[in-house]
C-alpha cells in the first residue's frame, strides 16, 4: 500500500508543466497530496477521481483542480482498448498570484480555485473542449521552444486557462449554476471518517452507522474509489499527524495515538514511507525550516 506526500520541485518557477501523456497499460495509483495546486486535464479514459470527500468519473473533457495539501487519488481503469490520456499542471500559487496582480478579477477566481472549499473543482469541458485545447496546445508549443518560463507567456497561458473555465461557470453565477448531485456511499464514508478517523474499531462503527455489514462497506468503497478503505484512512491519519508535528509540541507517541494508531512502531513505519523520514526527524526539520 502506498500513500504519501509528493513534493513538486519548482526551482523558482511558478508552473511545472507535463505534456499530454498516453497510457495503455495499468499503472498504480494511491492517495497523495502536494504542496501546490494541481490541474489535471483528461483527454481520454475512464475511472474515478477522489478528492474533497467526493468521487468523480474520469472521462474525456474533465478538468480536476486539486488544492494544496488536499488528499486525492486518480484511479484510471486502463486497457489497450481504453487508454488514459491526460496533462498535468502544477502551480506555485504565491508566485502565480504576483503574475496576476494586474488582473484582479482573474486573480480572485484563481484564489478561489486554489483555496475555496465552497466550490466544485471538477469541470466538464466535453462540449467545449476546443476552448481548452487551444490554450493547452498554444502554451505547449511555446514551452517546447524554451520560451515557456517567461512571465509574459505563463501569465497569458493562465489567463486563457481561467477564461476557458469562466466560460462554463461565469464568475457572477458560480455558486448558483452548480449542479448538486446525490452523494455516493464512498463520499458519506469519507465525511464520516473526517470526524472519526482517530477512533479504534473503525470498520465496525462505520458499518453500524450505515446499517451495512463490514464486508459490504469495504466492497462499496473499493467499487466507488478503486482503493481499500484502509488506504484512505491511513492517508488521512498520516496527513493530520504531519500537521500536528508542525504545529504542536506533543511527543511522537502522543500524536500517534491521537490520530488513531494503536501501535507507535506501525505509525513510525507508515510515516517514514510517506515522508522518507521518521516523525521525530520530520519535527526537527520543520523547526529548522521555521528559523
Amino acid at each position: 500500500m502506498e500513500v504519501g506526500f509528493e513534493s513538486v520541485p519548482f526551482h523558482g518557477k511558478p508552473v511545472v508543466w507535463t505534456d499530454r501523456h498516453r497510457t495503455s497499460q495499468s499503472n498504480s495509483s494511491f492517495y497523495h497530496w502536494h504542496q501546490c495546486c494541481e490541474f489535471l486535464i483528461v483527454f481520454e479514459g475512464n475511472g474515478t477521481v477522489v478528492m474533497n470527500n467526493k468521487t468523480y468519473p474520469i472521462k474525456k473533457g474533465m478538468l480536476f483542480v486539486f488544492q494544496p495539501f488536499e488528499i486525492h487519488k486518480v484511479f484510471a481503469k486502463v486497457t489497450h482498448e481504453c487508454p488514459y490520456e491526460r496533462a498535468v499542471i502544477h502551480v506555485n500559487h504565491s508566485l502565480m498570484n504576483q503574475y496576476l496582480k494586474e488582473y484582479p478579477r482573474r486573480r480572485e477566481w484563481f484564489d478561489r480555485l486554489c483555496y475555496s472549499s465552497e466550490i466544485e473543482r471538477a469541470f466538464d469541458f466535453s462540449r467545449d473542449m476546443n476552448l481548452f485545447n487551444y490554450c493547452m496546445e498554444d502554451y505547449g508549443q511555446i514551452a517546447h521552444m524554451e520560451q515557456g518560463d517567461t512571465q509574459e507567456e505563463i501569465t497569458v497561458f493562465i489567463l486563457q486557462f481561467l477564461s476557458a473555465v469562466a466560460r462554463i461557470f461565469p464568475e457572477n453565477q458560480l455558486e448558483s449554476t452548480l449542479t448538486r448531485r446525490k452523494k455516493e456511499h464512498s463520499e458519506l464514508i469519507m465525511q464520516w471518517l473526517d470526524e472519526h478517523y482517530m477512533e479504534s474499531n473503525i470498520l465496525n462503527k462505520l458499518a453500524d452507522q450505515l446499517h451495512f455489514t463490514r464486508s459490504y462497506v469495504s466492497r462499496l468503497f473499493k467499487k466507488e474509489t478503486g482503493s481499500n478503505l484502509s488506504e484512505y484512512l491511513t492517508a488521512k491519519r498520516i496527513k493530520v499527524a504531519a500537521h500536528m508535528l508542525e504545529t504542536t509540541t506533543l511527543p511522537v507517541e502522543v500524536i500517534s495515538h491521537r490520530v488513531g494508531f494503536q501501535n507507535v512502531s506501525h505509525f513510525i513505519s507508515c510515516f517514514k514511507k510517506t515522508y522518507q523520514v521518521t516523525p521525530l526527524k520530520y519535527k526537527i526539520n520543520q523547526k529548522k525550516n521555521a528559523l
